[in-house]
């Protein structure tokens, strides 16, 4: 059985690998536990993380996949460790915001304008948002979807696809805010020298209509990693629905 290590989304948790495993029922998937370690130590930290995962996978040449934001760590793991790493997958991934002029885009710009200027009402949101979460989890997730597409709105009549979100928003608003913020706080500063010590292949996924991530950042990602990237656009796809099509 083919192995593989998955770096989750923000808001999110282990549970997003849910939805990759949907598409890719003969792989395994281990997925690591992002919220356990603040960003700002994310250099040792991640290390740490990283070798415990990797070698879960008792392999030496390891499929590493990123989503959303967990692309900017799964970037900075193949990055570290090219000994280790030798397929890098992004699935809908958020480039760094240096890139291009993405954010008017952008569903999340709300709460990436708040990390760029304004931190502690970044903090006073999340807090509101943890408490919606706690009394009615199902109410975030209507607004966060509020502007989505028909295919976004097929996933969120399954029980099963709600539920990964509410893991999600339990696990980064209510339990490890801080480190949530942390997070949100890392990806809006400039990370895009890593791309530059990327060593292995690239595959992106990235859906035509993706109002999270637009589908110029995998563009702007391809050109960046230069001819060891491909790309695969997902025609009518929308964020979490290209991470329940993608495969590995």
């Amino acid at each position: 059985m083919k192995t593989v290590v998955f770096c989750h989304g923000m808001p999110g948790s282990e549970a997003d690998a849910d939805l990759l495993r949907q598409a890719n029922p003969g792989t395994k998937i281990i997925a690591l536990g992002l919220l356990e370690i603040k960003s700002a130590q994310m250099t040792s930290d991640l290390e740490a993380l990283s070798d415990e995962a990797l070698g879960q996978s008792n392999e030496k040449n390891v499929h590493l996949v990123g989503f959303s934001i967990g692309a900017m760590v799964a970037i900075r793991l193949a990055a570290m460790r090219p000994d280790i790493v030798s397929q890098l997958t992004l699935i809908s991934p958020a480039a760094p915001l240096s890139l291009g002029d993405f954010l008017p885009k952008m569903a999340g710009k709300p709460v990436f304008d708040l990390a760029l200027k304004h931190p502690k009402l970044l903090r006073l949101l999340t807090r509101l948002q943890g408490l919606v979460v706690r009394v009615s989890p199902k109410t975030l997730i209507k607004i966060l979807f509020a502007n989505c597409g028909t295919v976004e709105k097929e996933l969120l009549n399954d029980p099963s696809f709600k539920e990964v979100m509410i893991q999600g928003l339990s696990a980064s608003l209510v339990r490890r805010p801080e480190n949530y913020i942390s997070y949100v706080s890392a990806y809006v500063a400039d990370w895009s020298d890593a791309l530059r010590e990327v060593r292995c292949p690239v595959t992106l996924w990235h859906g035509t209509k993706d109002t999270w991530s637009p589908p110029e950042m995998s563009k702007e990602l391809q050109g960046a990693f230069g001819q060891k990237a491909t790309i695969n656009l997902v025609e009518d796809g929308e964020h979490y629905s290209t991470l329940a099509r993608a495969i590995l």
